[in-house]
């Protein structure tokens, strides 16, 4: 054991041999016998030391090789592209080739005994009898292993198994060092075998006057308190897309953290990205933390859900509140169309909306009733709606607009209207308005939404939430001066169902308001 243990420090471990038996097994009677394939796999070494990277970069520190004798070996394997669960298998040793240096193999498997047919070995890791990984076999992945260049073939490595052959394979296995672990191509809780827990993150961007957006971010995770302890995850993205709504929207980024004896910490970087969403930022590392594993633990909500951790990006401290002294209009375009929603707008705002609100107004149900308004018109100037009809009340201002189309005033029915039509000339001169007097607001004082109720998908319908668009985004004939692209305060809803209850435009409304960065 002595003179293994030094050849085996002075080396890469590598050079696993894979052996296929076979055995008779039924099928069914309507046809014939087909003969399984049993893996079962043995190790050899080899000089790996001073060979360069097939195709990475030479690194200086070399994994060196534990003094412990492997006892098991863990292999994943998959057919058709879906992974098989993994198989653990002992190791037993013996001199095989008589040249007096001890040689190991596993033994025999019930759970390795397989049909013909081809195979990929995804994962092939060595455990000594502690269940410390000693040996592992790199994958060829280039977004983060290093070391599949040291060997001549890295995983995954297909396998052809036919009935009743005994097929010999070379699986090349490097010597295991924990602090380089991504440098394999695993990750950390592949390799060590304990429980995964999981770990969900959420984030908002808001801009200087408290605007929120969905954040695009990347995170990075390592095992301790700094980005000096092991690596367990490297620029993982989400994104921020459109939906059917034409809403941004943003995904969650979940991660399986290693959750071993006692306690865990985790420490975490997020860089904030350029997105679609909101204006240019820089692109840099806007946050960071230190989790513990019972902390993370907190975040399960009953058996299967996982509550989400929560940052904000510029949105601590300054942002808008509702208070006694915020004034909101729902304004309703009552010009005929969309009458069937004035009557649960309505029983929104005496009820749900009220309930909700309520404690922001110091639970005084007079201030509420008298700052929280439905106002029906139907002259169809939506700019006009959202400029508050000229008025600038003292204290702060929220204006929530339901149109569902402006025909004639600011667009016609035509289909061949688009961004290109010129405007009318109650559009420009509403425009100029509003825009001048958003200009002169105090950060914080003003915040808007459009709610595009989609009564029909076609003509004056269709062409109203095409101009919301265009104005929204600053496109053709609405940019510049002519859009409202440029300001943050005020926001976009579409697709709106007309006639719909009255919990549901509570919710609409509600979400609309946390979306402006609202704490409700």
């Amino acid at each position: 054991m002595k003179k293994f243990k030094l050849f085996l420090m002075g080396f890469l471990a590598s050079a696993m041999l894979l052996v296929s038996c076979s055995k008779d097994e039924p099928v069914n009677e309507a046809t014939e016998q087909q003969e399984v394939a049993t893996l079962t796999f043995g190790a050899t070494l080899n000089d790996l030391l001073n060979r360069a990277a097939n195709t990475k970069q030479h690194f200086s520190d070399v994994p060196e090789c534990s003094d412990a004798a492997p006892a098991t070996v863990m292999v994943v394997l998959s057919e058709g592209g879906i992974d098989m669960d993994p198989v653990t298998i002992n190791v037993l040793s013996d001199d095989l080739d008589s040249d007096g240096d001890m040689d190991y193999f596993t033994d025999y498997s019930e759970d390795l005994e397989l049909m013909p047919g081809t195979y990929e070995l995804e994962e092939f890791i060595v455990y000594d009898a502690s269940a410390n990984p000693i040996w592992i076999a790199p994958i060829d992945d280039d977004d983060s292993g290093e070391y599949d260049g040291y060997v001549m073939d890295a995983l995954p490595i297909t396998i052809n198994l036919g009935a009743g052959v005994k097929k010999y394979v070379d699986v090349e296995v490097l010597c295991y060092d924990e602090r380089q672990v991504n440098e394999y191509g695993y990750l950390f809780f592949d390799i060590i075998p304990n429980q995964a827990i999981e770990f969900c993150v959420f984030g908002n961007y808001c801009t200087d006057n408290g605007r929120h957006y969905p954040a695009e971010y990347s995170v990075n995770i390592w095992l301790g308190t700094d980005d000096t302890g092991t690596v367990l995850y490297t620029d993982e993205t989400n994104s921020v897309e459109m939906d059917n709504n034409g809403d941004y929207a943003g995904t969650p980024l979940c991660f399986a953290l290693p959750d071993t004896e006692g306690e865990d910490q985790y420490y975490m970087e997020v860089t904030l990205l350029n997105s679609d969403a909101y204006p240019d930022v820089t692109e840099e590392v806007v946050y960071s933390a230190v989790l513990t594993d019972e902390e993370v633990r907190e975040m399960f909500d009953g058996e299967d859900a996982v509550d989400y951790y929560h940052f904000g990006i510029n949105c601590g401290g300054g942002g808008p509140v509702i208070s006694e002294d915020t004034h909101i209009y729902i304004y309703f375009d009552s010009s005929g169309s969309m009458n069937s929603t004035l009557s649960p707008l309505q029983e929104m705002r005496n009820t749900l909306l009220k309930q909700t609100l309520l404690p922001l107004y110091g639970n005084d149900e007079d201030a509420y009733d008298n700052q929280v308004r439905v106002i029906s018109n139907g002259n169809e100037r939506t700019l006009n709606f959202l400029n508050i009809e000229g008025e600038t009340p003292v204290g702060d201002v929220i204006v929530l607009a339901f149109q569902d189309e402006a025909e004639f005033i600011y667009h016609d029915g035509s289909p061949t209207w688009d961004s290109s039509t010129g405007r009318t000339s109650t559009y420009d001169s509403d425009i100029a308005i509003l825009r001048g007097r958003l200009s002169g607001f105090p950060a914080n004082y003003y915040h808007g939404v459009v709610f595009q109720v989609e009564t029909s998908t076609t003509g004056a319908y269709a062409n109203f939430r095409k101009l919301m668009e265009y104005v929204s985004s600053s496109t053709g004939n609405y940019s510049g001066q002519y859009g409202l692209g440029d300001r943050p305060e005020v926001a976009y809803e579409y697709g709106v169902t007309p006639g719909a209850s009255a919990q549901y435009y509570a919710d609409l409304i509600v979400d609309a308001l946390t979306g402006l960065g609202y704490s409700l």
